[in-house]
Formats: structure tokens, C-alpha cells, sequence
């Protein structure tokens, strides 16, 4: 191997001409060269030439180069209540926008946070959802709780702001997230930017909260702890949850796939009956949705998110109200320009009316005396008798408003995706979603109707063209560890993540024992997938099962006086570590499921009313109490 000079020049120069000033220069260090008779090509052996006179060459330095200003990284708690993942998605979302900001991010369950640390915060961001009706999701209730008592700790000094998640369709639309707003203030945070109330399609109003947010809790921030001064920013965030870390840090179930809820995928139906008996009083469908080619995948607990097309005949009744032959050009909700009757099937919710339409009609039908009631203070679209008025009430009530179908659209909201619990485990079905779906139809004001997701499944999904869908990761209802007791109490719909649940602890050999409490109103047409939970039975599979058939005797016989029944063995169960898990209803039935578990605990286990309580806390904790209710 050769040598050269770092000019390039094969022998030295002189420092400086005869009169010249010298400048001081360290000494010159020679540069290896391949020579041509080595074993590389032309080109091979200019760029080792190259890549040797990068590495041995020099840079003369004549006066010190300029530091960096010093930037003072500050702290950031994030805290999140989360029922199905999107507040922690969202959580997560914050803290590496945060990180880019100079914040030192921490993301926190709520379940494992304790409430006198806040206190110590310095700059305290929370996103949480509301559950059932107006409560904390079960993640926080721990935490809502020994916030609301007198001993919680002053919190002056804490600087803070609120995302709520909601969902307008129900009366106290983001309540929980109010209800801590309010109580943070109250114990002496500083308030630095608006809550924000997020309905379903939450991205962009969370995206302008969060931005907003972040700029508040920048100015004026006080002098940042030195313990955070020069300290390398974060890559990204830390994540103190209560999840198992096979669970939290579990990859996306549509890693590896370009598909998720804003780019769905075009999925086939290839399943439909009917699973409920000719004489049931409600329409309970079984559908399998196939993932083939998709790359999705899942694991049991997750949700099947599907985007529905509108019933056309409502659609055609709105043209026919508007004068349009369906081809007008209207704006969709992604910015592009489609034909209003594209927009109506498939692009915009015309069932509930949203606050900007019921602030349109208050405008243009403020003459009108047949809308006296519409025009109420504090009228959000439901009518005196407490049913819910629709789009297509209020038109035939006051036809006369002349909207063109542009001024109609923009008053919509987007059509949002329903999310369904995914009844099969990805071992048995690696590239099919079963869905267990209880089908609306009912008649209001005259009119047929029916829930827009559901009907769209039963009755149009098969020949419309593909449906199109995504999977919803839910990380909070896992199955337990294959050796865990497993107390599932799932009536009705509730059944279906159970089913996949019993499928996966077949598939792995799982020897965990298994319990399952199911009912419905009556055995002979109520007896959802009868056939494999006995099968399931024989296997050895579930343990015990024991149903609940409300309508098959004098007295109604629910879940929960089943669970009373068998309160001792419960008991046992629990003791022996088992978990309990519910899924169905949450406006009744997980409500009493709750009061009969606190109840076992306390006549069962010999406790207090407020032992029994911190014993289901620990159990929500400890991930041993998990609830997918709807």
C-alpha cells in the first residue's frame, strides 16, 4: 500500500514563502493509498482511496468552534384512561410530539399512578375517555376515586390541560373528562390551555389540543430542574403502565400491513346467519370477515373496526328533499369534491343530527312554529319523550329550508366506524374475523329503522362490494396466562370475545381452569352457539357454565344472580388468583355484574363492604378485573 499526502500531492510543500507570515499547523500525517496492482476494480479502488483520505485527513482548527446554546429539557407527565386503546394510543401520540418540543415526556396508566405524586408534577397533560354513563374508564376509577376524596393533595403549582374522548350519541358526552377538569382546578392546577371534548372522529380537534397545550406549558416555564439540564434528549417516551410488557409493547396488529382505520381494507363478507332461534326477540348474526391479503392481524380481545355504507333508501329520501338528481358536487370530509349522493351513502352520518345542523335549523326555522320544540334551549336533538329525532324527522317537520346539498353536507358529521368484538383467536382463524352482532330494527314516528352498521352487515354488505375494515388493538382485554383461572361473564353479544378466547386456550393446551356465565332471555331461541360451548365442555375446555335464562320463569334470572348463587365457589376462584372478565352491556348489566362481584367478595370472604372494594381495586390493578362494555 502506497502513501500520499492529505492534499493529494505526493511530496510536501513548503509552510509559507520566504517573508510570509507562518501560521502554526499540526503536523501533516500520511494518507494509506490501495495500490493499482491490488486485487479491486477501477472503481472499487477509487472509493477505498476515497474513503481513506476522509478518515486519515485533518481539519486545521484556528479558533474555537461555538457551542450550542444550552437548552433546558422539562419535565412532562402524560396520564391516560383508556377502555380500548385510544386514549393511550393518543397518550403515546403526545409524548413524541412532546420529546420533539424539549419535553422529558412520561406516560402513565392511571391505574398505576399514585394520585399524591401530582403534587411533584411540574407540567401535567391527561387524555381519558368516558365510560358507560358519565364514569371513569376502569383504568382510572382507582385513581378518580382517591382524587375526589379530602386528603387528595393540593396541586398549586401544577400546570395542566384536558383532552376528553367522547361520544356525542350519548347523553353525558365526555363527562369524566369534565368531571377532571374540574376537580384538578379546583385543587389548585393552573389551567394553561381550553379542555378539549373530542367526539368520535378525534384526530384533528386532539392534534390542534395537544399543539395548543404543548405552546402553553412552553411559556413561561419556570426554571427547569437541574437534574434535567444538558440531559440528551429522549428518544421517545417512557411508558409506566400496568399491562403486562408482552402487552404493552406489543406491535401493532397491522404491522407489516398499509392497512388501518384511515386507509381500510377492502375485506369480503363470507359468513352470514343467523344465530338466534325464528322466535328470539332479537336478530343475534354470525359473520366471518375475510383478511385475505390484507397482512392484518389480531389477537384475541381486539376489535373488528367497519366502515358501513348508509341505508340508500334514506338516501334517496334526502335527494328527493333537496331536489337533486344525486350528481351535485359536494365537498367530502377528506377535502375532495364527490356527488352528493356518493357523499350521503358512504362519506357522512345522516341518522343523528349533529350541533352544527341543529344550530342551522334553529337559524333558518326560527318562523316556523311547527318547530317549537326543535328550537328549545338545550335541544340536542332529542325530542320530549326522550327518543332520539333523525335527520329525516326534522326535515319532514320543517321542509322548508332551503338548503342546497352542499349547505346539507357540511352540516354532517363524518360517518364513523362501528367496533365490533372480534369472536375467534387468530389460531384458529389467522385470516378470518368472526363477529358475533345483535341486528337493530326498530319502528319510530311511523318509520322502519334500523342500526347503520348492523343492517349494512346483514343486508346490503354481501353485494354492495367490499367492506371495508380494521383492526382496533385492544391491549387491556387480553386473555390472562395460559395457567390463570378464567371467570368470563359475557350474556347475549358479550359472548363473542369468549368464544375466541375458549378457541386460543384450546389451541395452546392452556391449563387454566374456565368459567363462563352466559344467558338471554329465553334457552330455546337465546342459546348463542350452544352447540361448541358444549363441545367446549366435553373437551375439558370450560369448566363450569352456567346460564341465566331471563324470560323462562316467573321471576328474571340474570348473570349476576347466577354469580350470587355460587358465591362461595367464586370466592374460591378469586383467592386461587383467578381473573374476571365481562363484556356485553355497561348501561345495566356490567353495572349489577359489578355490584354481584363486590357482593360475592364481601359475604364470600367474611370482608367489609369497603374491604370488599379495595379488593376489586387491586384486582383492576393487578389487571385481574377487565371489562369490554358497551
Amino acid at each position: 500500500m502506497g502513501s500520499t499526502l492529505p492534499d493529494g500531492s505526493g511530496v510536501d510543500r513548503p509552510a509559507s514563502r520566504p517573508g510570509a507570515a507562518t501560521v502554526s499547523r499540526p503536523p501533516l500525517r500520511w494518507v494509506p493509498v490501495i495500490p493499482e496492482s491490488a486485487p479491486f476494480t477501477a472503481e472499487q479502488r477509487a472509493w477505498l482511496n476515497g474513503f481513506l483520505a476522509g478518515l486519515f485527513s485533518y481539519v486545521p482548527v484556528t479558533e474555537p468552534v461555538p457551542q450550542a446554546p444550552e437548552r433546558s429539557l422539562r419535565p412532562l407527565t402524560i396520564l391516560f384512561g383508556s377502555q380500548t386503546g385510544n386514549a393511550e394510543r393518543l397518550a403515546r401520540r403526545a409524548a413524541r410530539e412532546a420529546s420533539r418540543q424539549g419535553f422529558v415526556p412520561r406516560v402513565h396508566d392511571m391505574a398505576q399512578y399514585d394520585v399524591s405524586q401530582l403534587a411533584r408534577e411540574e407540567n401535567l397533560l391527561v387524555i381519558t375517555s368516558t365510560y358507560g354513563d358519565g364514569e371513569p374508564p376502569d383504568n382510572a376509577k382507582g385513581f378518580w376515586e382517591a382524587l375526589r376524596r379530602e386528603t387528595a393533595p393540593s396541586l398549586t403549582g401544577v400546570r395542566f390541560s384536558v383532552c376528553a374522548l367522547g361520544d356525542r350519541n350519548y347523553p353525558r358526552f365526555c363527562q369524566f373528562g369534565r368531571d377532571l377538569d374540574v376537580r384538578l382546578e379546583r385543587l389548585g392546577a393552573r389551567r394553561v390551555a381550553p379542555r378539549q371534548d373530542c367526539d368520535v372522529d378525534f384526530e384533528e380537534p386532539f392534534a390542534q389540543w395537544l399543539q395548543a397545550a404543548l405552546n402553553a406549558l412552553l411559556k413561561n416555564p419556570g426554571a427547569a430542574p437541574s437534574g434535567l439540564r444538558d440531559a440528551p434528549r429522549p428518544p421517545h417516551e417512557e411508558v409506566q403502565s400496568a399491562a403486562p410488557k408482552d402487552v404493552a409493547g406489543e406491535p401493532s396488529p397491522a404491522e407489516g400491513s398499509r392497512y388501518n382505520r384511515r386507509n381500510p381494507f377492502p375485506a369480503r363478507l363470507i359468513e352470514n346467519r343467523r344465530l338466534s332461534g325464528p322466535a328470539s326477540a332479537k336478530e343475534v348474526r354470525h359473520f366471518v370477515v375475510s383478511l385475505e391479503g390484507s397482512g392484518m392481524t389480531y389477537a384475541c380481545g381486539d376489535a373488528l373496526g367497519v366502515y358501513p355504507t348508509n341505508d340508500p333508501a334514506l338516501v334517496e329520501a334526502l335527494l328527493q328533499w333537496l331536489g337533486s338528481d344525486g350528481e351535485d358536487p359536494v365537498p367530502g370530509p377528506d377535502g375532495q369534491v364527490v356527488p352528493v349522493r356518493l357523499a350521503l351513502l358512504k362519506h357522512y352520518d345522516i341518522a343523528r343530527p349533529s350541533d352544527k345542523w341543529m344550530a342551522l335549523l334553529r337559524e333558518r326555522a326560527k318562523d316556523n312554529g311547527a318547530c317549537a320544540e326543535l328550537l328549545r334551549p338545550g335541544n340536542n336533538g332529542v325530542s320530549g319523550d326522550g327518543s332520539c329525532w333523525h335527520l329525516l324527522d326534522l326535515i319532514e317537520k320543517c321542509p322548508n329550508l332551503g338548503l342546497t346539498p352542499a349547505e346539507l353536507v357540511m352540516c354532517l358529521r363524518p360517518l364513523q366506524p362501528r367496533l365490533y368484538s372480534i369472536a375467534s383467536s387468530p389460531l384458529c382463524c389467522p385470516h378470518d374475523v368472526h363477529l358475533t352482532v345483535n341486528v337493530v330494527r326498530y319502528e319510530l314516528r311511523g318509520r322502519k329503522r334500523g342500526g347503520v352498521c348492523s343492517t349494512y352487515l346483514a343486508d346490503r354488505a354481501a353485494t354492495e362490494g367490499p367492506v371495508p375494515v380494521f383492526i382496533h388493538r385492544n391491549p387491556s382485554f387480553r386473555p390472562p396466562v395460559p395457567d390463570t383461572p378464567l371467570i368470563m361473564v359475557g350474556p347475549g353479544t358479550g359472548i363473542a370475545p369468549f368464544r375466541g378466547f375458549l378457541q386460543e386456550r384450546r389451541a395452546t393446551g392452556a391449563r387454566g381452569r374456565n368459567w363462563l356465565f352466559f344467558g338471554g332471555q329465553h334457552r330455546e331461541s337465546d342459546f348463542l352457539y350452544e352447540e361448541e360451548l358444549e363441545e367446549f365442555q366435553r373437551d375439558g375446555i370450560l369448566t363450569r357454565l352456567e346460564l341465566a335464562w331471563s324470560r323462562d320463569q316467573e321471576h328474571k334470572v340474570y348473570v349476576q344472580h347466577r354469580m350470587l348463587e355460587h358465591a362461595r365457589e367464586l370466592w374460591r376462584w378469586l383467592e386461587e388468583g383467578a381473573a374476571f372478565y365481562v363484556c356485553g352491556d355497561a348501561k345495566h348489566m356490567a353495572r349489577d355484574v359489578d355490584a354481584a362481584l363486590h357482593e360475592v367478595i364481601r359475604r364470600a370472604g367474611g370482608l367489609s363492604a369497603e374491604a370488599a372494594a379495595e379488593y376489586v381495586a387491586r384486582m383492576r390493578a393487578e389487571r385481574r378485573y377487565c371489562r369490554d362494555v358497551y
